[in-house]
């Protein structure tokens, strides 16, 4: 095999709390993921020795113009190549399977970074999977997991290849859940961008810890109004009173329909959950017209496994690496 590529979705997190702080500095929390198809695509190919990365940002278009787009510069807020998660998963993978590192790495972006949307988790998760299937699968999908958890605590997830799960402890601990149904997502960013350090930072001193876990609903029973019953996210407040443009955001979404909205994440991004591709394109759309949003989309919920890896995972595969 000469070359593999991976799209990896975005995610939303429908819901997030903060359970307790460790003395490492660490968090532990429990959330709800939700896997959306809005995609960064990794290409992996052999190259010289050691790991090469290349970032693109969205193909660029000249307004009526017919020539096939061109990828732009990447988006700003990445750093530097060798500081990108993909860039680290690369080295990990190749240390884990024993394998002097001789690949070229293209990362084609297009989930917005610094948004709470998962981007770099999920380049992350696509570049192990990428360079497995290129170097013959000398891995097992749980050997993923396990690397996958020592780059950043989203990655597990990721790695899955669920559609859904709920998560806790540094959101590395994985149950993975059917979605109740069809669903739509509406997406703003804002100009403005938060890294997840300084929302910790914002957050821990407003927070009685540790809290008690939260009693979770049966998706597959209750539904999509089951989340919207529990649906909270600790870093919101915050958020919203920084960036009134994310809280007037997500107030309109909730106006145009939406089972539920809110911030993502540790943020800066908002969503809106709907039921229609009409309803959540028309609610991005508004959101997308207020001054200090960036960007608007709306996206699917995805409805299967989007199966980053071969072969089916076993529950035992979404426990935490120090149990496998």
């Amino acid at each position: 095999m000469n070359r593999v590529s991976v799209d990896c979705p975005a995610k939303v997190n429908l819901f997030l709390r903060v359970l307790a702080r460790e003395d490492s500095g660490h968090h532990q929390i429990e959330t709800l993921f939700l896997a959306v198809g809005l995609y960064d695509r990794v290409t992996a190919e052999p190259g010289r020795p050691g790991v090469a990365l290349r970032i693109e940002g969205p193909p660029a278009r000249s307004p009526g113009s017919s020539a096939r787009p061109r990828a732009s510069t990447p988006p700003p807020g990445l750093g530097p190549p060798e500081d990108n998660t993909v860039h680290r998963a690369a080295l990990a993978f190749c240390d884990a399977a024993d394998i002097q590192p001789a690949v070229a790495l293209t990362l084609a972006k297009r989930i917005p970074p610094g948004t709470g949307l998962g981007g770099g988790s999920s380049d992350a998760a696509a570049t192990l999977v990428a360079l497995n299937r290129l170097h013959g699968e000398p891995l097992a999908r749980r050997d993923l997991l396990r690397i996958g958890g020592t780059i950043g605590s989203d990655v597990p997830f990721f790695c899955s290849g669920a559609t859904a799960a709920w998560a806790w402890g540094r959101g590395d601990r994985l149950l993975p859940v059917r979605p109740p149904g069809p669903a739509w997502v509406a997406i703003a960013a804002p100009r403005e961008r938060t890294s997840t350090a300084a929302a910790y930072a914002a957050l821990s001193p407003g927070l009685a810890l540790p809290a008690r876990p939260s009693v979770l609903p049966d998706l597959a029973r209750e539904g999509w109004d089951a989340v919207a019953r529990i649906r909270r996210n600790d870093f919101e407040a915050d958020a919203f009173r920084r960036i009134p443009a994310l809280a007037e955001a997500a107030a309109a979404m909730t106006a145009a329909g939406a089972v539920l909205a809110g911030l993502t994440g540790s943020g800066s991004a908002v969503f809106g959950l709907f039921s229609s591709q009409r309803a959540a394109s028309a609610a991005a759309e508004q959101a997308g017209s207020l001054a200090e949003i960036a960007e608007a989309v709306a996206a699917p919920a995805l409805k299967g496994p989007w199966a980053p890896a071969r072969g089916p995972l076993s529950a035992a595969d979404c426990r935490r690496a120090d149990e496998v």
